[in-house]
């Protein structure tokens, strides 16, 4: 249960700030100005400011920004979408009743299950299988806000991406959508012949808070104080901008608070809904980067960005896989913002990196 010992109550502002990272292999982490179609548009989205709105208005108004500014739908040749069964709460973790703080107080049968939706690129079925976890604070997002996105990975990665509709807080708050994303990921390996994959070429990624969620599923011993554990290590993990620490101590996280799509405010407006406490911050199940070895890691791709709070703690977590040994593919984008895959109507250089995304899933077809 060491995972969930209760860490020292501090406030989030009394720990020492981390040293900022200031170059990237001899380069600038970010250029002179985001690209500018990308700064329009977080202008036009920064109007009303998004950690001010209500949860439920917030999950309608981050579907509405991809559909109408987002990616084109591409056909696939089959899609399938399935609904199974999860753990209908968590139980006691430490002193927290962490089932008790969703938004019912109570679990029923559609609290119990999630939704899966898989995408078969092609009549050939392909050789590899991502599962794929959306973004969104652990918040906002589903599988609709990123539907296109993972038609986008299937086709131009060609490979077959299972995305799962963990279920998100304030309703269920840390750690019930770790547990949701193991529960995915065990019974999509068990259930392989019915997802016709190959079982042993299965990896997980995902953006942001998915791309988190999939650094627990590769970090079987950070999960000895859950009600479930993988019964599977990923054959690849792709990380798309991760959320890898809660704290919110590096130079990116704090100076990044205005004319972006992901802000400061708009970091703590998540880990307050997901939190049951900010002094959970500091538990590796939270904050990744903060567990003591990561070597158990699978081969990975991480894509940081030069204007996106997450920077700092995604570099540092690329250091840490190839200072453990781990194969690593390191994409940075100067010039980019977080969230900029649900802009590429706007912005060329948005829809560019997007396609640079699905190439470099490509490669773990090699």
């Amino acid at each position: 249960m060491d995972s969930f010992n209760k860490p020292p109550a501090q406030g989030i502002q009394s720990h020492k700030k981390r040293l900022p990272i200031e170059q990237l292999q001899g380069k600038p982490l970010q250029a002179r100005q985001l690209e500018a179609k990308q700064l329009m548009a977080a202008k036009m989205l920064s109007l009303a400011p998004l950690y001010k709105l209500p949860v439920t208005l917030f999950r309608y108004v981050f579907l509405a920004m991809d559909r109408v500014l987002g990616l084109t739908k591409i056909e696939m040749d089959k899609v399938v979408n399935l609904t199974v069964p999860v753990s209908a709460g968590t139980p006691l973790m430490g002193t927290i009743p962490l089932n008790e703080h969703s938004a019912s107080g109570t679990s029923n049968s559609s609290d119990s299950t999630i939704k899966l939706r898989i995408y078969h690129p092609s009549a050939k079925t392909p050789q590899k299988t991502l599962v794929y976890f959306h973004g969104g604070g652990c918040v906002i997002g589903s599988i609709n806000t990123h539907d296109r996105f993972c038609r986008y990975l299937a086709k131009h990665g060609k490979m077959n991406i299972i995305s799962v509709g963990y279920r998100l807080a304030p309703e269920h708050k840390f750690p019930i959508p770790i547990c949701d994303a193991i529960e995915a990921w065990n019974y999509i390996n068990g259930n392989h012949q019915q997802f016709n994959i190959n079982p042993e070429h299965i990896g997980v990624g995902g953006d942001s808070a998915g791309g988190y969620l999939a650094c627990i599923i590769g970090l079987h011993s950070l999960q000895t104080s859950l009600p479930v554990k993988t019964k599977v290590k990923p054959a690849f993990q792709f990380l798309i901008y991760p959320m890898a620490d809660l704290q919110g101590l590096t130079e990116s996280y704090q100076g990044f608070n205005k004319q972006l799509i992901l802000t400061r405010d708009l970091m703590d407006y998540f880990r307050l809904h997901y939190l049951n406490s900010l002094d959970e911050v500091t538990l590796p199940l939270v904050s990744p980067l903060q567990a003591k070895d990561i070597s158990e890691s699978p081969k990975s791709y991480i894509l940081t960005l030069g204007f996106d709070p997450l920077r700092d703690d995604g570099i540092a977590y690329v250091q840490r896989l190839k200072a453990a040994g781990i194969n690593t593919q390191h994409q940075h984008y100067d010039d980019c913002m977080h969230g900029f895959i649900s802009i590429t109507k706007l912005s060329a250089r948005a829809k560019q990196a997007t396609h640079n995304i699905a190439m470099a899933l490509n490669r773990f077809n090699d």
